[in-house]
């Protein structure tokens, strides 16, 4: 009795420090196997696959639970942040600024030829890391003050300090 009473205590003290910790963002990946069937998948394609998408998503923060004017302006205005696998510490920068700001976005990293092509194709100009996109609009290159000023136009919330 006395084993089962101290386990359940450290299981009550544990769970809400499991419950805090973020999870880390997963990338998922799409690709189009040998009989032309497109496949989704949380890891890598096999080696014979050379053309596929890679996708890091952000951990699910439980929109619900996001206030009503950051779900107003994700729903209005998506964020997408471009980067790339040479970007360091600007990338870096700006994933910081969006994660401080609490606002929901999309990574799509600009590893090949193939993504550049995408990029080019629906920019019409040649990308630049970071990149980021909050609805129609873009801003190349990391400059905070930029960065705030597209996310404010949008209605998302301040960064709480």
């Amino acid at each position: 009795m006395k084993n089962t009473l101290a386990s359940l205590l450290m299981l009550a003290t544990a769970l809400p420090a499991l419950a805090a910790d973020p999870a880390p963002a997963q990338s998922t990946y799409r690709w189009v196997d040998e009989k032309g069937q497109t496949q989704y998948s949380d890891r890598p394609p096999p080696q014979s696959i050379k053309k596929f998408e890679e996708r890091r998503l952000q951990p699910n923060r439980g929109d619900a639970q996001l206030p009503f004017v950051t779900r107003k302006a994700a729903s209005d205005f998506p964020v997408t942040l471009y980067t790339g696998r040479e970007c360091g510490k600007p990338c870096e920068e700006g994933r910081n600024l969006l994660t401080k700001r609490g606002v929901p976005f999309t990574e799509t990293r600009l590893e090949t030829t193939d993504d550049v092509a995408a990029f080019k194709a629906r920019f019409n100009k040649d990308p630049v890391a970071p990149t980021l996109t909050v609805g129609k609009e873009m801003e190349t290159g990391y400059a905070a003050a930029a960065w705030d000023r597209l996310l404010n136009d949008a209605g998302y919330p301040a960064a709480k300090r």
